[in-house]
């Protein structure tokens, strides 16, 4: 599902643990190809949070875009794509975060609704925290 209670990020790659309290996940080892490929990156992360691009049956990308000031965007006329910007590769915890932030609005205008802003911050500052072992 993605980055939330049902999602599973708390069985993320390499924990078993629902909650992490004063457990930080420990940072990915950036490789020479994760650092040359931004979407091998991407997916590297995605898959260590068990973030599932998808909402139902529909696949949902991710358009890596060296010019777009924000750390990441959806529009509603686009909304299986999410766009990332350069300040979403700052670190691994920004980019978890603007992913599960961006995918819960990409989720929203899917099924036909609006994509609030406050659901989309607690879901990527909800996998932040269980990143940063406050969760």
């Amino acid at each position: 599902m993605g980055a939330g209670f049902h999602g599973g990020f708390g069985n993320s790659y390499g924990s078993k643990e629902r909650y992490r309290i004063g457990k930080p996940v420990p940072p990915t080892e950036k490789t020479l190809d994760m650092a040359l490929n931004k979407d091998y990156y991407v997916k590297t992360i995605c898959k260590k949070y068990n973030i599932h691009l998808k909402s139902g049956k529909t696949e949902i990308k991710i358009i890596i875009n060296p010019d777009l000031e924000p750390s990441g965007r959806v529009v509603k006329s686009r909304p299986d794509i999410i766009e990332l910007g350069p300040k979403a590769f700052i670190n691994e915890t920004e980019l978890a975060n603007t992913i599960a932030h961006e995918l819960n609005h990409a989720r929203s205008y899917l099924k036909g609704g609006k994509a609030p802003e406050r659901k989309a911050y607690a879901s990527g500052n909800s996998l932040e925290k269980y990143i940063r072992g406050k969760r």
